[in-house]
């Protein structure tokens, strides 16, 4: 008989010798289609994922900061003190660094005992990093006594991330984390800087969703996406307007640039891609949410030129298949998402798993997604939700 996993309830008891007052959940996300139009006023359309950080917490009597995260097995032992002086010398960096930016954000006083424990892929484009900024504001805010308030979390943890880690992000990954539902997806405005959920049902078809790692470096991402954002915004000042949602296909094509009318192109037509998703997700036509995606990839491949060559043969693979795939995040490597039939999964990991090996490629990693999840949430039972995979 396999041994029950002890709860995060009896670990942090087993680790502290005390019961936890708060305990948080927090999913990743994976963007399913609009990639590259959140910094152009654009959609997006994200889920939560059943892959998640989870954060217990409780006060000391003294100033002392005691951590302890599965990931890395780090145990880290300090005063307060050590804290205010880190904060000082940004932009921050690792478990520590998040732990201090909260800490200096909420102005804490106390001493804490923090157990972080996650079955979300690290440094996978799936927001690890936003999951663990929100898993710890939500503890360290309820242990403050205070209301833990949805859109207060969300711009604090993009300040988190910008004003204490350096990061330029924005707010889609924390809006997806914090907002997700379970069978919906997020439609993103970055415009309106908010979302409304929509159905994303794939589950009640006999679908599922991976999002395949394809085990590729990253390297060029960062100085690549900020040429892309230099170039987008270039080509809507040359048309005219604030941001290139309130552009129109007609009149990109009239750019003659040919690098800026391409960037436009993708923007505006992905755009349109994913209002045409979530329809076509409402009313059951998952073929067109398939071809949806393989024309996403296609303009993210072409005329964005973010895509690789083994993203690129990886989409071109699935597709022959039948398996509805898109790179997703910034591109420049990472990971793919495929919509497939629930019994085309083992074919599937068998198939490209022999296509990698053939290529003489790191081979790559699936991680199966049967539902959207829940979002950010309160854990209140002495148990691991259903929905957490490890």
């Amino acid at each position: 008989m396999p041994q029950r996993r002890p709860s995060i309830r009896e670990q942090f008891y087993e680790r502290y010798g005390r019961e936890p007052d708060s305990i948080w959940l927090s999913p990743g996300r994976v963007n399913l289609i609009g990639d590259h139009t959140d910094y152009q006023g654009g959609l997006a359309l994200p889920i939560a994922l059943p892959y998640s950080t989870r954060v217990a917490g409780r006060l000391r009597q003294d100033r002392m900061i005691h951590i302890y995260s599965d990931y890395g097995r780090e145990d880290i032992h300090l005063p307060a003190d050590d804290l205010s002086g880190l904060v000082k010398r940004r932009p921050l960096r690792g478990l520590m660094g998040f732990v201090a930016a909260v800490w200096h954000l909420l102005e804490y006083e106390q001493g804490i005992d923090l157990l972080i424990l996650s079955t979300l892929p690290i440094a996978s484009g799936l927001s690890s990093s936003a999951s663990l900024s929100l898993g710890i504001l939500a503890v360290m805010t309820e242990l403050l006594g205070k209301p833990v308030v949805t859109e207060q979390l969300i711009a604090q943890a993009r300040r988190v991330e910008n004003d204490y880690l350096g990061v330029s992000s924005g707010i889609l990954d924390p809006l997806a984390i914090a907002r997700g539902r379970a069978d919906f997806a997020l439609l993103v405005d970055a415009l309106r800087q908010d979302g409304r959920h929509v159905p994303f049902d794939y589950a009640r078809y006999g679908l599922t969703l991976w999002i395949i790692d394809t085990q590729t470096p990253r390297t060029l991402a960062a100085s690549g996406y900020d040429r892309r954002v230099r170039e987008t915004q270039a080509a809507s000042h040359v048309l005219g307007v604030p941001d290139l949602r309130r552009a129109t296909p007609d009149s990109v094509e009239r750019l003659t640039d040919p690098v800026l009318r391409a960037r436009a192109r993708h923007v505006v037509r992905e755009n349109q891609r994913v209002e045409l998703t979530v329809a076509a997700a409402g009313a059951g036509n998952w073929d067109r949410v398939k071809s949806l995606f393989w024309a996403s990839h296609q303009s993210l491949s072409e005329d964005f030129m973010v895509s690789t060559p083994v993203l690129d043969q990886t989409v071109g693979w699935l597709r022959e298949m039948g398996v509805g795939a898109r790179l997703t995040g910034a591109g420049f490597g990472g990971s793919a998402v495929a919509l497939a039939a629930s019994e085309q999964g083992e074919e599937m990991a068998r198939r490209l798993t022999e296509h990698y090996r053939d290529q003489g490629w790191t081979l790559p990693r699936f991680l199966e997604v049967r539902r959207p999840a829940q979002g950010l949430r309160k854990v209140t039972e002495d148990k691991v939700p259903e929905d957490v995979i490890d």
